[in-house]
């Protein structure tokens, strides 16, 4: 069976979050260059929601469920929020410097965000369901504590994309899926290039 909500509700928020991505180019853009700044922001925008309208139709598969889990809100509440205000805040600086000779920072966060992902993106490949239950032993593991907390954010903040991405493309076929995940992938390096060429003279 087809869920057309289940896909409506989707695709509004997976551009819930593009909105986020696209405000941390947006909010340097008095560091744009002055060579074609806006069709590099406009393709990347456009490449990002080509691929959301395919994510939102397969997500409206319905599939087998699994195990029962805690949703991400129930788990982050019942973690260490100071703990997670640190890695995000020392993970944010190391992104943000990583590129801030050349991205200026918060917009280096972002590119260094989805190069990471791509990484990510590309090692699920070859072993989807171990990346994907690698960051769910991660991020919903019920132990407590400074390390299991520290885990869980880092891999929130280093792979949630990927993760997001990887559990819809599981409702595939095998080769479908695989088809997908390069899509995927090529639309990662076309977004880092077009953010990167925002700023690049």
């Amino acid at each position: 069976m087809y869920s057309f909500r289940k896909s409506q509700f989707f695709w509004l928020r997976s551009n819930v979050v593009l909105i986020l991505f696209s405000s941390l180019l947006l909010i340097n853009k008095p560091y744009w260059n002055n060579n074609g700044s806006g069709t590099s922001f406009f393709l990347f925008v456009f490449f990002a929601e080509c691929f959301l309208i395919i994510l939102a139709l397969v997500y409206g598969f319905q599939t087998k469920k699994g195990n029962t889990r805690q949703s991400l809100k129930t788990t982050l509440l019942k973690s260490n929020i100071i703990v997670g205000v640190f890695v995000f805040s020392v993970f944010s600086l190391f992104f943000g410097f990583i590129l801030s000779s050349s991205i200026p920072y918060p917009s280096s966060i972002l590119i260094v965000y989805l190069i990471v992902n791509m990484i990510f993106a590309f090692a699920s490949l070859l072993f989807p369901t171990i990346v994907i239950k690698l960051y769910e032993s991660n991020v919903y593991d019920e132990t407590k504590g400074l390390i299991p907390d520290f885990f869980r954010y880092v891999a929130i903040l280093v792979s949630s994309l990927n993760y997001e991405v990887q559990k819809v493309l599981a409702r595939l076929p095998f080769l479908l899926q695989r088809i997908l995940g390069i899509v995927f992938i090529l639309v990662l390096i076309c977004s880092i290039a077009g953010a990167l060429s925002v700023f690049e003279n």
